[in-house]
């Protein structure tokens, strides 16, 4: 026996004018932190981990979810270029126990 709200459209309009919407605003500039690692090829765990110590790229907090600028994601990839495997001037990230 099927339910009442199977029988309904799906998606709905609403929906669909939303969607249509969100298609107008061109392309995509934020991301999840799973997208953007997925981005820069590291592992969300890592993004997290600069998050909390600091050295990472920057991100938005709308809400209690955090959002990265595909912008932002690009030039934080661009400070991160390296012409030696030698430690740079100023770490990016202090040792662990660093106070």
């Amino acid at each position: 026996m099927r339910s009442s709200n199977s029988q309904s459209r799906w998606p709905s309009t609403d929906l669909l004018r939303r969607a249509a919407f969100v298609k107008e605003a061109g392309p995509v500039r934020f991301v999840d932190t799973e997208a953007a690692a997925r981005y820069l090829a590291l592992e969300a765990h890592t993004l997290e981990c600069y998050r909390s110590l600091g050295g990472g790229p920057i991100f938005h907090k709308f809400g209690r979810y955090v959002r990265y600028a595909v912008d932002d994601l690009d030039a934080w990839a661009a400070s991160c270029r390296r012409v030696t495997t030698a430690v740079p001037v100023e770490a990016t990230i202090p040792p662990i126990g660093h106070t």
